[in-house]
Formats: C-alpha cells, structure tokens, sequence
C-alpha cells in the first residue's frame, strides 16, 4: 500500500501540468486563436472614450493622422442656377439664295450636335460652302437639305455652351459681390471658378432679392440653363481658424458624423463632427475638433464596432 504522502507527491507533477494546460486553454479560444480582450468603455466629461490594446489596433488596422488647419475660408452657400445667355447663340445664315444641299465634307447637322469653327454645313447652288462662323451646339434646324432658300434666311442656330451664365441669389447683408467666386453642382463636389459679369437687371424669380450674374470659366463644365449650382461665397465673419477633416475619418452613426480622437495611447473619444461643408476630399470642421488632434483615419468603422462591443459587455444598449 502506498503512503498517502508518497501518492500526492508523485501526483503533484502531473497536477502542475494540468493545471498549466488549463491555463493555456484559458489564453485561447477555440481554433487556436488568442482570445482578445475585451475594449473597455468609459465616460471622461461628455464624451465616451473606447479604450483598446495594441493587438486590437494592428487586427482592425487603425491608423491615425494629424489635422492640419484649414486653407480654406468658412463659406456661405447662395442659390444659383444656369440661364439663357443670348450673347451665347449663334445664327447660320444663307449668303445667297439657292437650292440647299449637304456640304461635301460634312452632312447636315442634328440637333444636339456640337460644331467646330469654320465646319462646312451646307452647299447652296454653286456658291462656297456655308460655314459656321463659331463653335457651340446645334439647337434649331431651320432649313433641310433640297429646299430652296433666300439669301439671309436662317438655316441653323447653335448654342455656346463652354462658359455658362449663372444667376445668384443674393443675400442682403452679405458681402459686396466678390469679383471671382466659387461654385458647385448640387449632385457632386467639383469645385468651378467663375467671374463677375455684373448685376443681373431683375430681381431673383424665386427670393425677390437682388441678383448677380458671374460666368463660368471655360472647360470647367458643360451646363445647360436650368442647372442648379451653389455659390460659395468666403464669410468674412468666420475667424475660428477650422479644420480640414479627411473622408475616411467620418463614421455614420444615428444620422450624425463623428471621428475618433486619440485622447492618449490606445484612448479614443468619439466626437460629433458637421459635415455641412464639404471640401475636396473631405470636410471642414469649425467646432469640436482643434488643429494638432489626432484623428483615425483608417479603421474608423471598425473602431465603432469597437465601442458597441464595450457597450455590451458593459450592458447597455448600443444605441443609448
């Protein structure tokens, strides 16, 4: 019969090793993976600050960034909108009366056809080909091919439309029409440049106000009247020196935008950003966010997810 002493201690290396393996299988979970542990959720003032370990940081991929301070004044955005600009159109008319024919190098053009200077169009009788004194695209077809004509008569008339005409809304108190000013369309970012032409001879249809008219710069874009743009006038009022926040920064959460700040290591706060002004590649901020924060940049999404999972563990509900 063995002691009892004698059997615990020959058992004792074999509870070491258990009990050893069962604290490896504690730091895995199963598949063999390293369980992760948990992001934990706190309150510093009113914002909720996630904090994170560096393993978590490499698996979600989050990277951050310095802000830098905005180059770009705080703007106000004035309705506009694209109008008729008669000094645009342009008249094709018979030299000489005659037959009408196609033009040898070119057939008769169609409506909605854009022309190049000097284009030949037409033959008329046995006179030089008719050509289009100027580019633009064709809007009326007022003759055809084999009708006789007069001389003078119109036979087309085309449309310019390179550097558009653009009407804005004014509004009183604001600041003395800008000999440039920016605009955009209302479906997309680009940004347009266009002149001052002077003040528009009646009121805005819609507002009742002054208005002034600015031309678009040619080659910024191909707009048709009717198109409504807004203008970008510089605030002067705005002093707060702003912030110029990258897209992949912003999160959609209950219909707000936020970025993540890195308060310290591994500590980030979620804070609510305005997206209400829009600049190439991003947004500007003028409250919440300073110049020398440091944002996320990449991993913005998934630090959310981040938070919720804090939020559960902790047990709220991930929208309180």
């Amino acid at each position: 019969m063995i002691p009892q002493a004698s059997r615990c201690h020959g058992l004792l290396p074999i509870c070491l090793v258990l009990l050893g393996c069962g604290n490896d299988l504690r730091k895995h979970e199963p598949g063999g993976q390293e369980a992760q542990p948990p992001p934990t959720l706190s309150a510093v003032g009113d914002e909720a600050v996630v904090a994170i370990d560096s393993a978590t940081i490499v698996r979600i991929g989050l990277h951050t960034r310095l802000l830098a301070r905005a180059t770009r004044a705080q703007e106000l955005e004035l309705a506009a909108v694209v109008i008729e600009d008669p000094g645009a159109a342009t008249t094709v008319r018979a030299g000489v009366g005659g037959r009408l024919t196609e033009a040898a190098a070119h057939p008769w053009p169609r409506v909605g056809e854009h022309l190049e200077p000097g284009t030949e169009i037409a033959q008329i009788g046995d006179a030089l080909a008719v050509p289009v004194p100027r580019g633009g695209s064709v809007t009326r077809l007022l003759a055809q091919p084999g009708e006789l004509v007069q001389g003078g008569q119109a036979l087309i008339e085309l449309t310019d439309y390179r550097a558009p005409l653009v009407r804005v809304a004014w509004t009183p108190g604001t600041a003395t029409p800008p000999a440039s000013l920016g605009f955009r369309p209302l479906t997309g970012r680009i940004r347009l440049v266009a002149r001052l032409e002077g003040p528009a001879l009646e009121a805005d249809p819609l507002t009742g106000g002054p208005a002034f008219l600015y031309r678009l710069e040619p080659g910024g874009a191909s707009l048709r009247p009717g198109a409504a743009l807004v203008a970008l006038l510089p605030d002067p009022t705005m002093s707060q020196p702003g912030v110029e926040v990258p897209n992949s920064a912003v999160v959609q959460w209950e219909a707000l935008g936020w970025v993540y700040v890195e308060r310290t290591p591994g500590k980030f706060a979620r804070v609510h950003v305005s997206t209400e002004h829009p600049v190439p590649g991003g947004w500007r901020v003028d409250q919440g966010l300073a110049p020398g924060d440091r944002v996320v940049v990449t991993g913005a999404g998934q630090l959310l997810s981040e938070e919720f999972r804090a939020r559960i563990v902790v047990g709220e509900e991930v929208g309180e």
